[in-house]
């Protein structure tokens, strides 16, 4: 319990100085001199971050507006209810905390990655039998800007509507089962470039698969918020 305890605690510490870093330090992840391409960097790096760091992004018919004496680029956001397969618009930002807006792109988004869909019609209020789905990595076409669900999640959850032949499996078609519980321990993911911490931390909130919580550090109390990724599993959002 001990050895758990003290690794527990290690991870912590990592991921508060990753932390640190994301956000007392954003400075080195700028994008300066700000032109279309620099904005496309940051809006493939926003796709990505929804869809996986193995999704290719095509972006096309790029618009960039910028506000008068805009500084440098720290991210760049996608307005709710965005689709790829068609233009999406992005906030651009000067900080991590949303508050320095800088500008805006629009831009065509084309997604090609890992996903389940469905081999023949499956009936509504039913759970997919694994025979009758599979994975393929191909464009997605027009979805919701929102994670896919992986196979085996896809098996544990109830069709909301019909789903038919060759239909990319998204959120929105499932009743998906709770992931996360208020109260729950859990473990924390927290990624920068290609370095991975991970830690324990208690949630305050319940969460499906893709929905943002709050978790607390059990040693800290400091809340930080997290995406749900899988059953008992979260990613932080470095600079929350």
């Amino acid at each position: 319990m001990r050895g758990s305890t003290r690794v527990a605690r290690a991870g912590w510490v990592m991921l508060a100085f990753l932390v640190w870093s994301a956000s007392g330090h954003a400075a080195t992840a700028r994008i300066a001199g700000i032109d279309v391409a620099a904005a496309e960097a940051a809006a493939r790096a926003a796709v990505r971050e929804v869809f996986g760091a193995d999704a290719e992004v095509v972006l096309g018919a790029s618009v960039l507006t910028l506000a008068p004496g805009a500084g440098a680029l720290v991210v760049a956001v996608p307005e709710p209810a965005s689709r790829t397969g068609g233009p999406v618009r992005f906030v651009l930002y000067g900080d991590l905390d949303h508050t320095q807006r800088i500008g805006r792109l629009t831009t065509r988004v084309d997604v090609r990655v890992a996903h389940v869909r469905a081999r023949a019609r499956i009936g509504a209020r039913v759970r997919p039998q694994p025979a009758e789905l599979e994975t393929v990595r191909d464009d997605i076409g027009r979805q919701p800007l929102a994670p896919l669900p992986a196979l085996d999640l896809v098996t544990t959850a109830t069709t909301r509507k019909s789903l038919w032949p060759g239909e990319v499996i998204t959120q929105v078609a499932l009743v998906l089962p709770a992931l996360v519980t208020s109260g729950q321990e859990v473990v924390t993911v927290a990624r920068v470039g290609g370095l991975e911490v991970r830690g324990r931390a208690i949630a305050a909130q319940s969460g499906q698969f893709g929905d943002s919580v709050i978790v607390v550090n059990p040693d800290s109390r400091r809340r930080l918020r997290a995406r749900v990724t899988g059953e008992a599993l979260v990613e932080v959002a470095l600079g929350s």
